[in-house]
């Protein structure tokens, strides 16, 4: 069965988090009543398999923490951090609007922990705590999550944010350009 809001049907597990991303920010986002936009292809071939308004540009919500998590995950990998890194609570971070875990500043937790937390409470202040962790501040991080994109072919995709909070500019659309330099 086909469902609206797939970015794609990929392979390499990397990259099926990157579609399965997209495919729920879209059919979580809350513009998702009103607009309806898909994209589903074979990965190795690239050939469409369903296509219906993939280019229309869409509010990223969940798709932002996702990429988030990812990022971390990545982190995690490339041994620059493990799941006991400390992710410490700014002043920026602890005045995130709810959903958040409500830590003071100065607070901390595992990067393990903190995961969860971004998961499973969905919580805005421990996005931008992750995203200051591992990226060394919030601006850093968000070019890293657009580079990112970039890399997985997510070109519709641009962050402003790693918490999915409204921001002008953070927009994704279903499109994902094939390519062979996935990890």
């Amino acid at each position: 069965m086909i469902r609206k809001g797939w970015h794609v049907l990929p392979k390499d597990g990397r990259t099926i988090l990157a579609g399965l991303a997209g495919a729920l920010a879209l059919s979580l986002s809350a513009q998702s009543a009103a607009a309806e936009s898909a994209l589903v292809f074979e990965y190795e071939t690239g050939q469409g398999l369903y296509s219906e308004d993939p280019d229309t540009p869409w509010y990223p919500a969940s798709l932002t923490k996702m990429m988030t998590a990812y990022l971390a995950f990545e982190a995690m990998r490339d041994h620059r951090a493990n799941p006991d890194t400390k992710v410490f609570i700014s002043k920026h971070a602890r005045f995130q609007p709810p959903t958040k875990l409500g830590l003071k500043e100065g607070e901390d937790l595992p990067l393990s922990q903190a995961l969860q937390a971004l998961m499973m409470k969905s919580a805005n202040d421990i996005a931008v705590a992750i995203a200051e962790t591992v990226g060394g501040s919030e601006s850093r991080f968000v070019a890293m999550m657009n580079a990112e994109a970039a890399r997985l072919g997510m070109n519709g995709t641009h962050f402003v944010n790693p918490n999915g909070l409204p921001a002008s500019g953070q927009v994704t659309t279903a499109r994902v350009e094939a390519r062979g330099d996935r990890r």
